[in-house]
């Protein structure tokens, strides 16, 4: 069976480096706009770069929903630059499903951030929790880079220009008196690359580890993994709401075989409440009564629970809080969103 499912995984996977704007998107009062035979709705779930989690994880989902509601969907997942790309084709209804992290859903929220243009993204809503990213500090061994305060003056890999973590770690650096030498923007396999070949001295990312990337990059060479103080995970902590203060698990890494004192922050499964809540309500029970299918894509779907889904900091699609009172879930009054009936 996982054998069926994953050649079902890589034909998705290959279909969605075609998929484009093939989406059938929902008007506002959540009809689909692009049925297709039968019924069958085209709709699609905004991913990530080829090589990372999102892309891999958005793959799985597209496949899972196809595989066992057939007769409803027919999902491609699509190649994006990450959350920010993902949320707003949400918010402007060119995508049905799309991955973001907490920390990007905030700034959505916020409509702060420059990707915002200064505009809240209002339609935005949880439908489900995938799986924690911690924050990963690493560097080669032979640096002699062993703290955060230790940056200061180096050349720092931040990750894709864009990202809520570039933004966020460029003001938290700048709020401890740390000024890197320069700021390194790249996609993360390529900041491992850079750091292997001299161009960057240190990275910064968040991963679900291990982190395909750095391990390949352990295989040659001698990493080192900082830590944070308690005093910086604190801050960190106090400071943005959608962090929270938890060790990166040791053995993630050779050079990281004890807990690794850092911050974590969920990666959550987005929609948009012009979508319907039946829905969303389908998708969110097939992909939960098939967790195991997701599993067998990634490790790391052994957090896509419902439960964990209440780890949200924006509120909940209507779909998803349906389904999360039929199994018996409370849903805390700040998480049900204002289009939710009973």
């Amino acid at each position: 069976m996982k054998k069926i499912f994953a050649l079902l995984m890589a034909c998705t996977l290959s279909l969605s480096l075609f998929a484009c704007s093939g989406s059938g998107n929902s008007n506002n009062n959540g009809e689909n706009t692009g049925s297709g035979k039968n019924g069958v709705k085209k709709y699609s779930v905004a991913s990530g770069s080829v090589g990372g989690n999102f892309y891999l994880i958005g793959g799985g989902v597209a496949t899972a929903i196809n595989g066992h509601a057939p007769d409803k969907f027919m999902f491609t997942s699509e190649t994006t630059g990450g959350s920010t790309a993902n949320l707003t084709m949400l918010q402007n209804s060119d995508a049905e499903l799309g991955i973001a992290m907490t920390s990007s859903l905030s700034e959505a929220a916020e409509g702060k951030a420059d990707w915002t243009n200064g505009k809240p993204l209002d339609n935005l809503r949880s439908a489900l929790a995938l799986y924690p990213s911690w924050l990963t500090i690493y560097t080669l061994d032979s640096s002699g880079i062993k703290s955060l305060s230790d940056l200061n003056g180096k050349i720092v890999g931040l990750g894709s220009k864009g990202m809520a973590m570039d933004s966020v770690f460029r003001q938290f650096l700048e709020s401890r008196g740390i000024t890197p030498k320069q700021i390194h923007n790249d996609g993360h396999s390529a900041t491992a690359s850079a750091l292997d070949n001299g161009v960057i001295d240190a990275a910064i990312l968040f991963s679900y580890p291990p982190f395909a990337a750095i391990s390949e990059l352990e295989s040659t060479k001698a990493l080192c993994f900082v830590p944070l103080s308690e005093e910086e995970q604190a801050a960190l902590v106090d400071t943005y709401s959608f962090y929270k203060a938890d060790d990166m698990p040791g053995g993630s890494y050779k050079a990281a075989p004890e807990d690794i004192r850092s911050v974590s922050e969920w990666n959550m499964l987005a929609s948009s409440s012009s979508v319907s809540a039946d829905d969303v309500y389908l998708m969110v029970k097939t992909l939960c009564e098939n967790q195991d299918d997701m599993i067998a894509v990634h490790s790391s779907c052994s957090y896509m629970t419902a439960e964990n889904t209440l780890n949200s900091n924006i509120p909940l699609h209507a779909g998803t809080v349906r389904y999360l009172k039929e199994v018996g879930i409370e849903v805390p009054n700040e998480l049900i969103p204002p289009e939710y009936t009973e």
